[in-house]
């Protein structure tokens, strides 16, 4: 099976607001780079043929030649319009993964665990988030596919490829079901096994801001 990788990158300077009470213009910027590189690093390592990154921005362009991934300016007006920007010249015969940048504990295993569910047979594939969104999505073939990434997206996408009579596949993945979108993840990602380039930047984060962090946050201290 031939898979494209789409890995969708919003600007920069709107990146990750709900952190902005803790991270200024300039870590938020640095965080989601961070993020960027670890999900390229994990795809450059899987069997992927191509990997598409979508945004707006030179340091994510640069970020995407660093990997060997083309790059698109994002002329879109939302995330399911620049998916369908990014994927206008993939042949319709072939399969379609989208990666959003902000699942920094993406790894090689996962990507080649989505993709070996269905084989080269045809279907879906989605590795659900925690609040009922779509953290991964496998579609094969892509022709004729709408993205309807946003709020209740693992049900909608679930209904689009039963509509096209795609058989559904769910791969439950753990590390990769919480995004990084406000304090609470990123002192999980702090917390969590590994040493990705996220994760270095998130306990640098905690080590200096520590007692800033928790305060605003619902965990609980460790």
């Amino acid at each position: 099976m031939v898979v494209h990788a789409i890995v969708p990158v919003k600007e920069l300077h709107r990146a990750k607001q709900r952190l902005a009470c803790v991270l200024d213009t300039h870590e938020r910027r640095a965080l989601s780079l961070a993020m960027l590189d670890d999900v390229l690093v994990a795809l450059s390592r899987s069997p992927v043929s191509r990997i598409i990154v979508i945004g707006r921005d030179v340091e994510a362009w640069h970020t995407a030649h660093a990997h060997g991934a083309a790059f698109v300016m994002d002329q879109s007006v939302d995330l399911n319009a620049a998916l369908h920007q990014a994927a206008a010249d993939i042949p319709d015969h072939t399969a379609v993964m989208v990666a959003p940048s902000d699942l920094p504990l993406l790894d090689a295993e996962d990507v080649v665990a989505l993709t070996s569910i269905s084989g080269n047979h045809p279907g879906v594939v989605i590795a659900p988030a925690h609040d009922g969104g779509t953290n991964l999505l496998l579609v094969n073939p892509v022709a004729g596919w709408t993205f309807l990434f946003g709020p209740d997206s693992l049900m909608q996408h679930i209904a689009a490829a039963k509509r096209r009579q795609l058989p559904v596949h769910l791969l439950r993945l753990p590390h990769i079901e919480r995004d990084v979108d406000d304090i609470d993840d990123l002192i999980w990602l702090a917390q969590q096994p590994g040493d990705t380039s996220a994760q270095r930047l998130a306990r640098m984060f905690l080590d200096r801001k520590g007692a800033q962090l928790w305060q605003s946050s619902d965990m609980p201290p460790h």
